[in-house]
């Protein structure tokens, strides 16, 4: 009988451990592949939200500033915090409005049972930070106050109409502006009175109710930026962009001596990276307003620019109907809703008056 050996072949143990050894190796730089797959999406979906917030910005101010009324009341209130800046602006501009808000039939009050809708052609628009929240019983936080991730770019919109079934606003019956109040200004989306008589609004009722409402100035201090609650819809009318930590406003102007123009205010008006000419330093303050279209005007702008005396009286500085910037520049930093970039990114837009 022929008996053959038999042998049944496997793996050794070297041949073992160097096949487990590849496996981890394997298992570990899929690891690592997976894992910067996943952050860099996450990364490339935090940059989608920042531009997706940059395009709402500047598409709001682009349609905004396509129908700005060069022949209305423009305020500008600059505020240059550290290292942030949280500037503010009203104007007057032509376009479709329509209210967000729904309002009562009978008492004219923003109401969420009510059906009247405001439509108007013309309305009053403000840009800034806004105070914000986190409870109807929380004390209101300032912008600077609040970390850089948590503030809020607000717009609020007061459409001109004469529609006489809504409350009085801001002017009464009498012709005076005793219910132009922070509350009330927060709450509306009308104005009862028309661009002719806004344009008829003097200096001192600027300069005192009306600043003192609409803006948070040095002068007046008070709360009232807009006032949102985020978890409210009731606030959404005035919520632009969330996680919007700096706001800054320039103009440019003409310097007939130079041949060329310059953004104002500036911290570097020249550019040679000193800041011994900044406005904010030649006017004395870190607040200062500036207005167009105001009766008092101050008609000395090459002085003005120079921190001349007339320009160092302030804060508030008025210029003739026959002045108006070129054009107006919004520079701003913006972070991701999830916290994914640790630094914002700062972005500027020019919109560009007239032709």
């Amino acid at each position: 009988m022929n008996y053959k050996l038999r042998t049944n072949k496997a793996f050794t143990l070297i041949e073992l451990i160097v096949a487990v050894a590849i496996l981890a190796m394997i298992v570990a730089f899929s690891s690592t592949i997976f894992t910067v797959s996943i952050n860099a999406n996450r990364t490339a979906t935090a940059n989608s939200d920042i531009m997706r917030k940059l395009r709402a910005i500047t598409g709001q101010l682009n349609r905004d500033f396509a129908g700005l009324r060069t022949d209305a009341p423009v305020f500008i209130y600059f505020d240059n915090g550290v290292p942030s800046r949280y500037d503010q602006i009203l104007f007057f501009a032509n376009g479709d409005f329509q209210s967000t808000q729904l309002y009562d039939n009978v008492t004219g009050e923003p109401s969420e049972s009510g059906s009247k809708v405001v439509v108007g052609n013309v309305a009053r628009i403000y840009y800034g930070q806004a105070f914000s929240l986190d409870s109807r019983d929380d004390t209101l936080k300032d912008p600077n106050d609040l970390p850089e991730r948590n503030r809020i770019l607000s717009r609020r919109r007061h459409i001109l109409t004469a529609d006489a079934d809504l409350i009085d606003f801001p002017m009464d019956a009498g012709g005076t502006f005793s219910p132009f109040t922070v509350n009330n200004n927060d709450r509306y989306e009308h104005d009862n009175i028309s661009l002719a008589e806004w344009k008829n609004v003097n200096a001192n009722t600027w300069e005192t109710d009306i600043v003192a409402v609409c803006f948070e100035d040095t002068v007046n201090p008070a709360d009232n930026r807009p006032q949102v609650y985020i978890r409210d819809p009731n606030d959404y009318h005035k919520l632009m962009c969330e996680g919007l930590s700096s706001f800054a406003i320039q103009w440019a102007y003409w310097d007939s001596f130079a041949g060329k123009y310059y953004w104002f205010p500036s911290n570097d008006p020249d550019g040679d990276e000193t800041t011994f000419d900044s406005h904010f330093d030649l006017k004395g303050n870190d607040q200062f307003g500036v207005y167009f279209n105001i009766s008092g005007a101050i008609t000395d702008w090459d002085n003005i620019k120079d921190g001349s005396v007339e320009y160092a009286s302030g804060p508030l500085d008025k210029f003739a109907s026959d002045f108006f910037p070129d054009a107006f520049k919004f520079t701003f930093t913006i972070y991701d809703s999830k916290g994914v970039i640790e630094k914002p990114k700062t972005f500027t837009h020019i919109v560009y008056v007239g032709d």
